[in-house]
């Protein structure tokens, strides 16, 4: 093979209709990659005084995949076979690249214990904690120590748990949206209250079961789906999601409270929504397309991080803040190219072999363009109307 013949693949949106929502899921994972590498910029005695809101973008991502999910599956999970398949492009998405990455985690985890270097917070390694794990019930569960491979693993197992119980959200827009939108804020009001009763000082957003942290989360981004027409009122979105960004930046690398950011991060998707309505900026739809490499960022960015900045960096050579800069840029970098190979190389191949099992009709599996992102076939989706759950005949088209 010719060098002239070798082409790095390039990144592409799915639509061009969610270009600043794709950004705004790519600035999220970055937040997430800064949070868990930010701390070893600080002496150990101190990092867990640290401010840890940019940990609320998780909460980000949940409202975006309730948006998402909804505008893709419209009309889509209307019979028991239609939720299989849905199920199935899920299983396609998410697991591959979690059991890839358990595995790796479980291999260096491995290295660690024989060279006796495993510390205090060693994953626990006892079957059934790595079964739980593999099914992404780590979310749900509590073994042995406490400690899972792949954590940041949790959030999916939740959001596995909102697919699960996406027909049921979907039924319920169908027979009233204001009903759907009425549930979602009781839902939300009562989290908040189980937040300041458990976490009164704490800054962290409501430590329960995984599940419940994501549910309101989700359920508003349908939603704001079903609404969507009356976001689009918003004037100058653009500005008002630079702006409304910036505020929430703000908030999370200080010590405001998390409430307050978890606010500011519905305000956030709200203004990018509105702002996928009108014609997006150049710059936007240049980086658009990096919002693809979102889940691979999210999946493989923790164990970098532990083997270049903790266990090289922090533990073997005790850099200094300054030292450890450069061993930061090496961290994001090597994320990065992980993530674009595994995005090309794993995660797509994986995802078209699971999507077409058991499919007769290979028509099928292209009805509904699932990519990183949750993107979707233009043609498809207009020929769609706005309902989630469509009549009989419209599902079947």
């Amino acid at each position: 093979m010719t060098a002239k013949s070798w082409k790095v693949p390039a990144l592409r949106v799915a639509s061009e209709e969610m270009l600043h929502l794709d950004l705004l899921r790519f600035i999220a994972s970055i937040g997430i990659v800064v949070r868990h590498s930010f701390e070893f910029f600080f002496p150990a005695v101190t990092r867990s005084a640290l401010p840890s809101g940019l940990a609320l973008f998780v909460d980000l991502f949940f409202v975006i995949s309730g948006f998402v999910i909804a505008h893709v599956y419209r009309g889509k999970v209307g019979t028991v076979s239609d939720y299989g398949t849905f199920l199935q492009r899920r299983v396609g998405r998410l697991m591959p690249l979690h059991w890839l990455t358990l595995a790796a985690s479980i291999i260096v985890w491995s290295v660690f214990v024989v060279l006796g270097k495993a510390g205090n917070h060693q994953p626990s390694f006892e079957a059934t904690c790595i079964a739980e794990t593999a099914l992404l019930l780590n979310a749900m569960l509590t073994c042995g120590n406490g400690i899972s491979f792949s954590s940041v693993s949790w959030s999916i197992g939740a959001e596995m748990v909102m697919y699960l119980m996406f027909p049921l959200f979907a039924w319920a827009a169908v027979r009233s949206r204001l009903g759907l939108l009425a549930a979602s804020f009781l839902v939300l009001v009562t989290m908040i209250a189980v937040d300041l009763t458990h976490n009164s000082v704490d800054r962290s957003w409501v430590d329960v079961w995984p599940p419940f942290r994501a549910l309101p989360s989700f359920m508003i981004g349908i939603c704001l789906f079903c609404f969507r027409h009356k976001i689009q009122i918003i004037p100058a979105p653009g500005r008002a999601l630079l702006l409304s960004m910036a505020l929430l930046l703000i908030s999370m690398i200080t010590y405001t409270h998390h409430l307050i950011s978890l606010g500011l991060v519905y305000v956030v998707a709200i203004t990018a929504m509105a702002a996928d309505q009108r014609t997006a900026p150049p710059f936007v739809k240049r980086l658009a397309p990096l919002g693809q490499l979102t889940y691979s960022i999210y999946m493989w960015h923790s164990l970098v991080i532990l083997i270049v900045m903790n266990a090289i960096a922090d533990k073997l050579f005790h850099a200094s803040p300054g030292l450890m800069v450069p061993f930061c840029i090496v961290s994001w970098l090597i994320i990065f190219a992980i993530s674009y190979f595994s995005y090309f190389v794993i995660e797509t191949p994986a995802r078209r072999y699971i999507d077409g099992l058991g499919r007769a009709n290979k028509r099928r599996v292209a009805d509904v363009v699932v990519s990183e992102n949750e993107g979707y076939d233009v043609k498809q989706a207009n020929r769609s109307n706005t309902r989630l759950i469509g009549p009989k005949s419209q599902i079947h088209s």
